[in-house]
């Protein structure tokens, strides 16, 4: 059958709804089944999820970081666990699932506290100070919430894996299998794919990025804050970033405005050096003549000099 025709049965969730159940009463997490595209599709019945969650979740710009962090599972080796941050700097534990050829989505533990990764109250309240919370409500719901122990939640990792293998053996395998579920009550079909899904996913937030270095370069643009605009955690965003471009952030942001240096160079002949830095997102006039020179090779005065040269004996 065609992968743009299958359905995942909804039979294979009632036999995992038991297993996500028992998981979270017995550990006290909130262990639920997500989507490659960030989407809760099966939840535990018994537990609810934390509210310090719930109150991000609640926002839209933090149910869109809370699914951008789930999406980090797609690019994650399928032979093992991993416990990586989130957005707000919380912890995730989570086995993403793969079948032969296709991701079919993940097993995550909510958001929790680990002993030895723990999070000053004041830094949490930062990453999310943006959307304009109940701050009083968040760091209440964050005390509130359980520590556990980071070897802890390694040996559950090793357990969850094992659970993965079993809902692979349930049939939700093989590579050509849709995850349908709309949170709106519509029905949506999502193909996941691992060969294509997780690379045009990823190369489209790159693009996006680019797009938004290339219209604000002349900004003091940092890691963080483009990362924030794709909805990504900084260091998540710079993996995605190196392994799609080839290169890093910096190399291209720098690139970028070189690139613009030498178009103002060439077509404005009496303007400064460094008003020219300026103009670009450089603050200090000799690191960027500096940073010119080691890139293009020669310094930005010789090279506008070797330009006004090559034009003049070209029109003589």
């Amino acid at each position: 059958m065609d992968s743009s025709q299958t359905v995942l049965l909804r039979q294979n969730f009632d036999t995992i709804q038991p297993v996500l159940d028992n998981f979270s009463a017995l550990h006290q997490l909130w262990l639920k089944f997500v989507s490659c595209s960030g989407d809760y599709i099966l939840t535990p019945k018994t537990k609810p999820q934390n509210n310090f969650c719930r109150l991000i979740r609640a926002h839209p710009e933090g149910l869109q970081r809370c699914r951008a962090s789930v999406r980090q599972c797609v690019h994650l080796d399928p032979y093992q666990a991993h416990l990586f941050p989130c957005h707000a700097g919380l912890y995730i534990l989570a086995v993403p699932l793969h079948g032969e050829r296709e991701f079919l989505g993940a097993l995550a533990t909510g958001e929790i506290r680990i002993n030895n990764m723990l999070n000053d109250s004041r830094e949490i309240l930062k990453r999310v100070r943006d959307m304009n919370l109940n701050e009083v409500k968040l760091l209440q719901f964050y005390e509130q919430m359980p520590i556990k122990k980071h070897e802890e939640m390694l040996i559950l990792g090793t357990a969850l894996h094992t659970i993965s293998n079993n809902f692979l053996k349930l049939g939700i395998t093989h590579g050509n299998n849709l995850i349908t579920q709309n949170h709106s009550g519509e029905r949506a079909r999502t193909e996941c794919s691992f060969k294509d899904y997780p690379l045009s996913r990823s190369s489209q937030l790159v693009q996006q990025a680019m797009v938004y270095i290339l219209q604000n370069y002349v900004q003091q643009l940092t890691l963080e804050e483009v990362a924030r605009q794709v909805h990504l955690s900084p260091t998540y965003f710079s993996y995605l970033f190196s392994k799609e471009q080839k290169q890093t952030f910096s190399n291209f942001l720098i690139t970028t405005r070189l690139e613009k240096a030498k178009e103002l160079l060439k077509q404005n002949p009496s303007v400064s050096i460094s008003e020219i830095s300026q103009q670009i997102g450089f603050k200090d006039a000799n690191y960027f003549s500096r940073v010119f020179k080691e890139i293009i090779g020669i310094p930005p005065g010789l090279y506008r000099k070797n330009l006004l040269e090559n034009e003049s004996r070209q029109t003589s």
